[in-house]
């Protein structure tokens, strides 16, 4: 009988008295982590939202600058000059003025047959650029952005070499005279280096990153680990038209990427493989009027380094206070129960 009642007083004083630390494990930790979970994305999202308002006001200001620029008489003018024409250096020199001051790679003017009268770049000048779509829609009285593309001419890339097939893209918009009528257009060729910058300036920890994908799921900015990618031999020159967004040793686009462009907006907030093989938390959004996907990740473990810990800690807590509870109960039940038995020896 004194053996019942020692097994059960120690099952009873080891049960209240890790019963808190048990429910703290099973209760509270998974709150927690849900908790954790519904922050991270928030700040996720709000760190994107402000990379898109930066990104849309960048590019707004951009196709501001064209179509105020294309609205100047010295353009307008620009359309049918030659280099024969007195005016000629001094245009040139303006176009160039405006180049070192808004940091664009060129600009240059076609006429209504889509051939370039002027350019900052001397190769342009006399090309046959009718067949470009940033033409054909400005000559619809649009203010055109392009994609991303690689160069089919000679460019300045980051590292001050001319290279062909650097990543460029275009802002073009209408050249009209008084009565409104489009007389050319004028393009600016966008510094895509200036873009990039703007993404992967993004703080967000140590793993933490932001870029961007075109329609085909390949980066057009750059990632903030293209350094070790490079030394990986993941990519050659740089990420940006070079780096499809895909699962490694796989053609399949990670999730966020796949997802974002389908054209939705979402976030995914339990885990899904980045295009290093790691574990990611990410949130991505569809920006339809450039046809870019902003994808914003940062790792799980990182992510969720909190919670990780806390769970660390309350299992270690219940493993060092489970041995010494177990002895006490034990030591605490033998001498109740000896101290039973004693009085029921003297009763007899």
């Amino acid at each position: 009988m004194f053996i019942s009642i020692r097994n059960r007083l120690i099952f009873l004083l080891i049960a209240f008295t890790l019963l808190p630390l048990v429910v703290l494990r099973i209760v509270a930790y998974p709150k927690m982590q849900s908790d954790v979970e519904r922050e991270l994305v928030r700040n996720l999202q709000g760190v994107e939202s402000k990379q898109e308002d930066l990104i849309r006001t960048w590019m707004r200001e951009r196709q501001k600058d064209a179509r105020v620029i294309g609205d100047s008489p010295v353009i307008l003018k620009s359309l049918k000059i030659t280099k024969k024409d007195a005016d000629y250096a001094s245009i040139l020199l303006y176009l160039n003025r405006l180049i070192s001051e808004y940091g664009y790679k060129e600009i240059f003017l076609c006429n209504s047959n889509g051939l370039v009268t002027i350019s900052t770049m001397e190769i342009m000048v006399g090309g046959d650029v009718s067949q470009k779509n940033y033409f054909t829609e400005a000559t619809r009285g649009k203010t055109f952005v392009s994609e991303v593309h690689p160069a089919d001419i000679p460019l300045i890339n980051e590292n001050g070499e001319k290279e062909m097939g650097v990543p460029t893209m275009f802002v073009s918009a209408p050249v009209k005279d008084e009565s409104g009528i489009i007389n050319g257009v004028i393009v600016l060729r966008l510094d895509i280096n200036t873009l990039s910058d703007m993404v992967v300036k993004v703080e967000l920890g140590t793993t933490g990153e932001a870029y961007l994908v075109n329609r085909e799921g390949y980066m057009i900015t750059e990632s903030r680990f293209a350094e070790t990618l490079r030394e990986m031999g993941v990519v050659e020159k740089r990420c940006s038209l070079e780096l499809k967004v895909v699962e490694p040793g796989t053609d399949v686009l990670t999730y966020g990427v796949a997802q974002c462009i389908a054209g939705t907006d979402g976030f995914d907030a339990r885990g899904y493989k980045d295009y290093s093989g790691v574990t990611v938390l990410g949130v991505w959004r569809w920006m339809p009027d450039f046809n870019w996907g902003l994808i914003t990740e940062i790792d799980k473990d990182e992510g969720y380094g909190v919670v990780y810990n806390l769970q660390y800690v309350v299992n270690a807590i219940l493993l060092f206070l489970a041995f010494p509870i177990i002895i006490a109960a034990v030591l605490i039940a033998r001498q109740f129960t000896t101290a039973c038995a004693l009085d029921e020896e003297k009763k007899k």
